[in-house]
């Protein structure tokens, strides 16, 4: 072992962090539930709202989480979920098919279920023959939208029966591909009876998808929520995205030593991350891996492979977010991204020329639509467009609006004085406006 100031020596009066006996696994997962959850407590206080109002009136209603990729939705979703079953209702996750298919939505509620088609679905529960399931499914299209919705509704009273339902719906965003379906008039039916309350029991759509998730359900005659019942996540706040890191360090780093070497990894960490929870995955487990790696022992500065590791996975995000996009688009947005300066909104005519001059198939339109889909850019309530995590607008600055592609160390945000435009995402007090490191 390497001898150095940088290395644990307890000094007497400091205080000491002492990691668990059992640690936590170092697992990651794309979606699904948070190994470590912390905050959201406005988001959870307005579900339990929805929870409360359902059950007083036997109504329900639509429940919506949206936000870009990254943002923690499926947490979200996992976290109420886990709540409401605590809290006695009956919760289930569904796919697409259960809002207009009366066998799938028995399946996923755990009720019985008879059709015509019962013979299949016999064949199917015993063998999983996919030839009978293709049947199957046939019979369920074809099945006309009123009697389909009549069946739905009575799966529904049953399933909410009598302590209420919670249905759980991610990736709700998909559900645009069902327009112009033959199954779309069943499909309207089962939101609309849920969300105006007409199931005569308590019943929830809790659903998780991407920004433009209520333009979705929009296209199914859902245009109007209750207040509070359409959330947008963004970054975690400070607090808790501090005990997140935390918890990756100590919980499953087994993170020992003096616990002031533990504020600066956090410290380090956060600066890095922008509150942003897939960012602050990819950072803290890397981290975590490390301290295991050295037996927990917390150094008096984070470990620069575990921050190259960090780094290498926020590109490789943000790769992924702008991969649907052409070259051209990229260098368009980056551009306008530039001019318009660190932390403006955008407007949508703005996007849609510097989308059309790119000269991309298919119109400045399309590639905004696409850009929604994929989370590079958000739409606000105003109306008007953001790109959701300031690093991802530092990183598209540097890597399509600038020539160079080797990257600075201590990026800034955009080159000479911006225009006067008011800024629309405030600051962070914790010098959240650098950004340490996007280099590849």
């Amino acid at each position: 072992m390497k001898h150095s100031s940088d290395m644990l020596s307890p000094r007497r009066g400091h205080p000491q962090v002492v990691p668990p006996k059992q640690l936590v696994p170092i697992t990651t997962r794309d979606r699904g539930p948070a190994t470590f959850f912390h905050g959201r407590e406005r988001e959870i206080q307005a579900f339990q709202k929805a929870q409360t109002d359902a059950r007083a009136s036997s109504g329900g209603t639509i429940f919506l989480i949206q936000d870009a990729p990254g943002a923690g939705k499926s947490a979200l979703l996992h976290e109420c979920a886990q709540r409401a079953a605590e809290d006695g209702w009956r919760v289930a996750e569904i796919t697409n098919d259960a809002l207009y298919d009366p066998a799938a939505l028995a399946d996923a509620v755990d009720v019985p279920y008879a059709t015509k088609s019962t013979v299949h679905r016999e064949t199917r529960w015993r063998a999983g023959l996919s030839s009978s399931v293709a049947l199957f499914r046939r019979g369920a299209e074809g099945m006309s939208s009123e009697y389909a919705g009549r069946a739905l509704r009575r799966v529904l009273e049953a399933a909410a029966t009598p302590n209420g339902l919670v249905l759980v719906l991610d990736e709700a965003q998909t559900l645009r591909t069902l327009h112009g379906r033959q199954c779309q008039p069943a499909l309207e039916t089962t939101l609309a009876l849920i969300h105006n309350g007409k199931i005569g029991a308590p019943v929830i759509l809790l659903a998780g998808g991407l920004g433009m998730s209520r333009s979705v359900l929009g296209q199914f005659s859902i245009s109007r929520f209750e207040r509070g019942r359409v959330m947008g996540l963004g970054r975690l706040s400070v607090m808790a995205e501090r005990a997140v890191i935390r918890d990756w360090l100590v919980r499953a780093g087994g993170a020992r030593g003096e616990s002031e070497y533990l504020a600066r990894w956090i410290d380090t960490i956060a600066a890095e991350c922008y509150g942003w929870p897939q960012h602050i995955q990819n950072y803290a487990v890397a981290a975590a891996q490390r301290l295991l790696d050295t037996g927990g022992v917390l150094t008096a500065q984070v470990s620069t492979e575990a921050l190259a590791e960090g780094r290498d996975a926020r590109v490789e995000y943000y790769d992924a977010r702008v991969e649907d996009l052409d070259r051209a688009d990229r260098v368009a947005l980056a551009r306008l991204l530039r001019q318009a300066g660190d932390g403006c909104a955008l407007d949508t005519s703005e996007l849609i020329a510097a989308f059309s001059s790119s000269g991309t198939p298919g119109g400045g339109l399309d590639v905004l639509r696409s850009a929604l889909h994929k989370g590079v850019v958000v739409k606000r309530r105003d109306g008007r467009f953001e790109i959701p995590i300031p690093s991802m607008h530092t990183w598209l600055v540097q890597e399509y609006a600038d020539s160079a592609r080797t990257l600075p160390p201590m990026p800034r945000a955009a080159e000479g004085p911006a225009p006067a435009r008011q800024r629309t995402t405030p600051r962070r007090s914790d010098n959240r406006d650098r950004d340490p490191g996007l280099g590849r």
